[in-house]
C-alpha cells in the first residue's frame, strides 16, 4: 500500500511533464532564466551599495519600477506591434546587455543606467513567460499543479544559487556572480525559438480606466490582486534591504548570507506543488491563502526582535516566513489563472503591475518608516500589513 501510495504521488508531481513538448520546453526555459535572475537579485543592492547611498539606491528602485509600470500599461500594444516570440528575443539581448553592463561597469552614472534597463527587462521577459505557459496550457484541471511545477523549478534554482553567490564573491567583488548569470541567459535564445509560431491571435489592450473597472466590478479579481500586491510588497523589502540588513547591521559575511539565503528558500520547494496539487483536488486556495499570510505576518514581526549575529537564529526564522510566502504564492497564482485565460493579456499585464508597485511602495515605506522608528522595528511594520492580507484571502469565493 505504501509503494502504491508513492507511486500515486510521483505521478502527481509527474503529470505536469506528460502535458506537452512545448510546456517542458518552458519549464526548462524557466530554469535558465530563473538562475540568471537568481544569482543576482539578492546582490544587486550590495553591488549598488558601492556606488550609492541607501536613498539613492532607493531611488534606482524607484525610477526603474515607475517606468515598468509605465510600460507594462502599454504592453498590449507592444504585443500588437511585434510578436511575442520577438518581443522575448529583443527583452533577452537587451537583459543580457545590462547585466554585462553591470558586470564591467566601473562608473556609477552607467552602473545607474544598467541597473534600471535590467529591472525592467526581467520584469517583461517574466511577463512573456506567463503568456506562453498560459498559452501552452490548455487542461483547466491542470492549472494549479502545472503552475505550481512551474514555480518549484524555478525556485529550486533560487534555492541553490545563493550557495553559488556565497563561492562567487570575493571582498564585496561581485564580478563572477554577474558573469555566470549572463551566461544562463545563452541557452535561452536557442529554447525560445521553438515558440516562434505560437502567437496569441487576440491582443487585448491596457484601457487603464476599463482595466480597473474589471478588477474593481470582479470582487474576486480585486481580492487576489491585493493579494499579490502585498506579497510582492514582501519581497521588494527582502530584496532591497534585508542583504544590506544582514550584511550592514548584523555583521555577516556575504558568505554566510548566501548559506542563510539558501537555507530560507527551501520551503518554496518543499510545498508549492503539494499544495498546488490539493488545490486542484480538495481545498481551493482561500485556505492556504489565509494560513501563508498568518505564518509570513508573525515571523516577520518577530525578526524585530532578533539582533544576535547567529547563522542558525536567522536562518531559521526566514525559513518559516518564507513557508508562509510559498503558501501565498502558490495560492496567488493558481486562483488567478484559473480566472483567467491567456487571451486576457490586458488583466495578466495588470497584474504584473503589482511586482513594479511594490518596489516603488517599498523603498518609500522605508524610508518613511525609518523617519520614526530603527532600521530593526521597519520588520514590524512589513509584518503587521502581512496580517492584513487575511482580509482579502477571507473574501474570496473559493475555487473548490
Amino acid at each position: 500500500m505504501i509503494f502504491l501510495s508513492y507511486n500515486k504521488q510521483m505521478e502527481r508531481l509527474l503529470s505536469p511533464f506528460y502535458q506537452s513538448k512545448l510546456l517542458n520546453t518552458l519549464f526548462l526555459s524557466n530554469i535558465f532564466l530563473t538562475f540568471h535572475y537568481a544569482l543576482i537579485i539578492y546582490v544587486n543592492s550590495s553591488l549598488l551599495d558601492n556606488f550609492f547611498s541607501e536613498t539613492q539606491i532607493s531611488a534606482l528602485y524607484i525610477i526603474g519600477s515607475i517606468i515598468n509600470t509605465l510600460l507594462l500599461l502599454n504592453t498590449s500594444k507592444i504585443l500588437d506591434g511585434i510578436s511575442l516570440y520577438r518581443f522575448t528575443i529583443y527583452t533577452l539581448i537587451i537583459e543580457l546587455l545590462a547585466t554585462v553592463g553591470l558586470l564591467a561597469s566601473n562608473n556609477p552614472l552607467l552602473v545607474g543606467l544598467y541597473f534600471i534597463v535590467h529591472h525592467i527587462a526581467i520584469t517583461f521577459i517574466y511577463f512573456n513567460m506567463d503568456v506562453f505557459v498560459e498559452k501552452v496550457s490548455t487542461n483547466e484541471n491542470m492549472t494549479g499543479s502545472i503552475r505550481a511545477t512551474y514555480m518549484t523549478l524555478a525556485n529550486i534554482t533560487f534555492v541553490i544559487s545563493p550557495a553559488i553567490v556565497a563561492f562567487l564573491v570575493f571582498d564585496n567583488v561581485y564580478t563572477y556572480v554577474y558573469l555566470t548569470s549572463s551566461l544562463f541567459l545563452l541557452p535561452m535564445f536557442y529554447l525560445i525559438r521553438k515558440f516562434k509560431k505560437l502567437e496569441i491571435k487576440t491582443i487585448n489592450h491596457i484601457k487603464i480606466r476599463e482595466t480597473t473597472a474589471e478588477y474593481i466590478k470582479d470582487k474576486n479579481l480585486y481580492d487576489i490582486f491585493i493579494s499579490n500586491f502585498l506579497l510582492q510588497l514582501f519581497y521588494a523589502f527582502m530584496v532591497i534591504y534585508m542583504p544590506l540588513y544582514l550584511e550592514k547591521i548584523i555583521g555577516f559575511s556575504w558568505g554566510q548570507i548566501g548559506l542563510i539565503f539558501t537555507i530560507m528558500l527551501v520551503p518554496f520547494v518543499i510545498f508549492e506543488v503539494p499544495v498546488g496539487e490539493m488545490e486542484d483536488d480538495k481545498y481551493g486556495e482561500k485556505e492556504f491563502l489565509t494560513i501563508g499570510f498568518v505564518i509570513l505576518g508573525l515571523a516577520t514581526m518577530i525578526m524585530s526582535f532578533i539582533t544576535l549575529q547567529s547563522f542558525w537564529l536567522w536562518a531559521t526564522i526566514l525559513f518559516i516566513s518564507r513557508i508562509g510566502a510559498s503558501l501565498v504564492e502558490v495560492s496567488v497564482e493558481s486562483y488567478f489563472f484559473k480566472r483567467v485565460n491567456q487571451e486576457k493579456s490586458d488583466v495578466i499585464a495588470f497584474f504584473r503591475i503589482s511586482r513594479p508597485l511594490s518596489f516603488i511602495i517599498a523603498p518609500l515605506l522605508a524610508a518613511l518608516s525609518l523617519q520614526f522608528i530603527p532600521f530593526q522595528y521597519v520588520f514590524i511594520v512589513i509584518g503587521a500589513i502581512m496580517i492584513v492580507g487575511c482580509h482579502y484571502s477571507l473574501g474570496l469565493q473559493d475555487t473548490k
